[in-house]
Parts: C-alpha cells; sequence; structure tokens
C-alpha cells in the first residue's frame, strides 16, 4: 500500500518532498518499536507514563524509515518524518485506511456505561446469531466469532488492533459486530474512526477516576458522551440521572428504555425467580404501540435495563420478537451473575462487581431473594485509587451478614494493605468479616462456612482467568477452586456419615 493511502485524511507536515512521499510502500503499521522492519511505519505515541518518541531511533535501527511524530527526533536524512498534532488519532485514522476501512462494511454497535457492557453485548451477539445474523463479540473477555476466541489486552482494544479485528472478521463473513466501548477507549482515540450504526449508554457512576485514568468524574462522563457524536443511532437509559448529559452532547437520533420514567421501551410487573442454578426475572416490556413478556435468567434490576437495551437494539434492527425472546431466555454471560452449582444446600455466585455501585446492586438484588446468611468475598486492585476501596467496604459492610476481605490483582502492593483499608468501612458494622489475604484460600474457606440457605458471591473477577501478582499474570480460575473445595468438602462429609 501506498503511504499516501494509509494517510488519507490525516492532516500532516513534513520536509521531505512530495513525490518521495507519495510514491513510498509501506508493508505495515507499528507503534512499539520492537516489532518494526524494513517496510513499516513508526507511530511514536505520547503515552501517560511511556513515550513512543524514545523509541523512534529503535525503529530506525531496525530498518523502519518512516515516522509518525509529534515531536521532532534526530535521524539519518532516509528518514521520512510526518509530524502530526496527536499521534493516537493519526493511528487510527491510519489503522482504519491501512485495513480497508472495515467498520463501514460492518453495522457496528458500541456499549458504553460504568457497568452492563460485557452484558449487553454479548446478549446483543446471542440474539442476533440465532436470529441469522453472524455477529461477533468485542471486550473485556475478548473477541468472539464464528466459534474463534482472541484475548485482548484492553476492553476497547488499540486502534491498529481493533480494525484488523475488523477486518478479520469481514474477511470470515460476520456482519455485525457488537463491542464494549470503554471511557479510557474513547479518551485515547481508539474508536476515532469506527463507523458505529448504534450506540448504547447504561449508566454512569463514578469509576476509573485517579492516577492513569480519569482526571474528574466531568472528564469521564464526557469521555463516555462522545459515543453519541460517533454513531448514527442512540439508546439510553433515561433512569440514569446523567442521562441528560449524555443526550445533550448527542448528534445522533435517540431513543430510550427506563423502569421508572417514561421511555420508548419500559419494563413493568417485575418479578423474580430462584432455581438451583439460576436466580430469573420476568417482566412486562410496554411500548407506545405493544406490551409483552420477557424473561431473563440473571436476577435484578440492574439486569432488566441491560435486557431493555438488547430489545431496543432488536427492535431497531427488526429482529421477530418471538426470536428474540427466546434467545433472551437462555443468554448468559462468563462471570456475570454466574451460578456455579457446586452446593446442594447454599447459591455460590461469581460476579465482576469491582466498584462500589455494581457490588451493591448485585448485593441488593440477591437480598430480593429468600436466603439465610448474605457473604461477600471480595478486595481491591492493588495500586488504584483507595476510593474504591472505602466504596467496596461501605456497600459490603452494610448489606452483608460476613465478608471474606482477601487479594484481587494487587499487582506491586501488598494484599494486607488493600485489605486493611477496605477493614476501616467494617468499624461500628453489624456485618462481621475475616481477613484472608490468599484469594484461594479464601474461596475454600468460604465453600467450607457455607450454611444452609447461603448466598454467597465471589465478587470483582468474573471472567478473569487470573491473578495479577508483582506485575505477572498468574492463571487463576475462581470456578475450579470451588469446585474442587466444594467436592473434597461433600467427601469428607461422606467419610464422616459413613464412619458412624
Amino acid at each position: 500500500m501506498k503511504l499516501l493511502e494509509v494517510m488519507n485524511g490525516v492532516e500532516f507536515t513534513s520536509q521531505k518532498p512530495w513525490n518521495e512521499i507519495e510514491n513510498t510502500e509501506i508493508k505495515d503499521i507499528a507503534y512499539n518499536s520492537s516489532k518494526c522492519e524494513d517496510g513499516y511505519i513508526f507511530v511514536a505515541i505520547k503515552g501517560e507514563t511511556v513515550d513512543g518518541h524514545k523509541y523512534v531511533k529503535d525503529a530506525y535501527k531496525r530498518g523502519t524509515r518512516v515516522f509518525i511524530l509529534q515531536d521532532d527526533v534526530e535521524l539519518g536524512e532516509d528518514a521520512i518524518k510526518l509530524f502530526v498534532k496527536d499521534s493516537r488519532i493519526a493511528l487510527s485514522n491510519m489503522s482504519s485506511n491501512y485495513f480497508g476501512n472495515p467498520s463501514r462494511e460492518l453495522k457496528v454497535i458500541g456499549v458504553t456505561g460504568t457497568k452492563g457492557k460485557t452484558t449487553i453485548t454479548n446478549y446483543i451477539s446471542e440474539v442476533l446469531n440465532q436470529a441469522g445474523i453472524n455477529t461477533g463479540v468485542i471486550g473485556t473477555n475478548g473477541t468472539f466469532y464464528n466459534g474463534k476466541s482472541e484475548k485482548t489486552v484492553n476492553t476497547t482494544p488499540e486502534s491498529y488492533e481493533l480494525h484488523r479485528i475488523f477486518r478479520t472478521m469481514l474477511d470470515e463473513g460476520v456482519k455485525c459486530v457488537s463491542m464494549e466501548v470503554s471511557s479510557g477507549g474513547i479518551m485515547m482515540n481508539r474508536v476515532e474512526d469506527v463507523n458505529f450504526d448504534i450506540g448504547i449508554f447504561s449508566n454512569l457512576s463514578p469509576d476509573h477516576i485517579g492516577p492513569k485514568e480519569h482526571p474528574t468524574f466531568e472528564h469521564y462522563l464526557e469521555c463516555k458522551a462522545k459515543l453519541f457524536t460517533l454513531c448514527d443511532h442512540g439508546i439510553i437509559n433515561i433512569d440514569d440521572k446523567h442521562a441528560k448529559d449524555i443526550i445533550k452532547h448527542a448528534t445522533c437520533h435517540i431513543e430510550t428504555f427506563g423502569i421508572e420514567k417514561d421511555a420508548d421501551l419500559k419494563a413493568k410487573n417485575i418479578k423474580y425467580s430462584r432455581e438451583l442454578d439460576s436466580l430469573g426475572t420476568s417482566f412486562d416490556v410496554e411500548t407506545k404501540d405493544d406490551i409483552f413478556n420477557a424473561y431473563i435468567c440473571s436476577p435484578g434490576t440492574f439486569s432488566i435495563y441491560n435486557a431493555l437495551a438488547v430489545i431496543s437494539v432488536c427492535r431497531y434492527l427488526k429482529i421477530d420478537q418471538r426470536l428474540m425472546l427466546d434467545a433472551l431466555k437462555n443468554a448468559k454471560v462468563k462471570g456475570r451473575v454466574e451460578v456455579l452449582p457446586v452446593l446442594d444446600y447454599a447459591t455460590v455466585i461469581i460476579d465482576y462487581a469491582h466498584n462500589g455501585v455494581s457490588l451493591e446492586n448485585i448485593l441488593q438484588t440477591l437480598k430480593k431473594y429468600d436466603h439465610n446468611r448474605l457473604i461477600c468475598l471480595f478486595g481491591s486492585v492493588g495500586g488504584r485509587t483507595k476510593l474504591r476501596r472505602k466504596e467496596l467496604g461501605d456497600v459490603a459492610s452494610r448489606e452483608c451478614d460476613l465478608c471474606i476481605l482477601t487479594g484481587d490483582n494487587p499487582d506491586f502492593e501488598d494484599p494486607m494493605d488493600v485489605i486493611n483499608d477496605i477493614a476501616k468501612s467494617f468499624e461500628g458494622s453489624k456485618c462481621e468479616y475475616i481477613k484472608v489475604p490468599d484469594r484461594e484460600e479464601a474461596i475454600i474457606k468460604a465453600i467450607e462456612i457455607a450454611k444452609e440457605g447461603d448466598m454467597i458471591v465471589f465478587a470483582g473477577k468474573g471472567h478473569e482467568e487470573y491473578q495479577l501478582i508483582k506485575g505477572e499474570r498468574v492463571p487463576f480460575s475462581e470456578t475450579e477452586i470451588a469446585k474442587k473445595a466444594a467436592a473434597k468438602l461433600m467427601e469428607s462429609r461422606k467419610i464422616m456419615v459413613e464412619s458412624l
């Protein structure tokens, strides 16, 4: 591909003759100098902690001769230096061009919000695939399409990776992509050149605010709102107190869903049900010209909001209503209010709730079901804002009967330091708590102390299959640990009974 084709739409300046720029052939794009070689373009990105300009000379040594820069770097005379105002925006535009602007040929649905993104994107994929529309997913759990999966480092991949994924999906017959759009992805211009057909706003609460994230809540809100300047059709949770701010900045057509306020799609007559391996919810859906019943095998008000978002998408895409409702009945997402049928006398649940709002949602939801004790096992990520620890502790100490405070991706921080921060919230609380810094030991402890009718929530990790310890992702499966602990407990009880 010619350099000018890659740079189409990118504003840049250069001291090189135009014909030299025009005739340069490009093999690929890189923003990591270690991947550079002859024929590549190296894009020097100014990150929060690392400045890519420091690695320009390394890329040059590896054979790269074309560079996208914000600041000048001294190189050999054979180097082509193209200067841009923002290298991240340039990378997004260039990546889309390089892969043939694949998002223009796909129907792309973007979901943003503090919580619910993973569930909504996966539910959309479940329903649309059953409706015969080949749909892929990009998000926290990875990339999924045609039975294939690929791990992703970020919820919203870097723009180059994102457009590469779009191109691969398109080439393999995918027609629609349901993707999570994180505030970080928007802030870092990863979706700048994505052609969104539909944007969904689930909810907004203070999160991801602090070092290496958003400086203020207002900035966080602005990033979320930007999605609705990039899409053609917006679907908004009107009950969220920040919905008006999102709508105010939107440039697309807007429709709404909700439970409390008047909306284009509204849920009524909510009922909860409990089975051995699931916690279900049924509700009526009211539109301007119709009313019908829906059921989801997931508990709580937040699950209803997620389902309403999916139903809104399906109605907009004119999916058959009966097919949509049947697909929703069985839709599940790994690590999102996932019931583990490991004990026949207590309910064990894995959930990704890792901030105060999401933890409060799931705990208050579970309290609506008949139960003995509500037990929560949780921690907080090391090296992040202490505000989150306080929020988690405040919620758990207020809502639970017993908490097991443990490690959750401690990274370079001592888990006990994090636990002690959380424990401050339990001072004066009626909720009992114990400290078990090793998360595996904490899970085993939770299984061992479970009593008839207890509800036990492992909160924070959800789908994650690792613990982040001192910069390393150590394999870690809450599901497998719980299964083994329960099996061992049942076996020991069987032996005790047989010995009587």
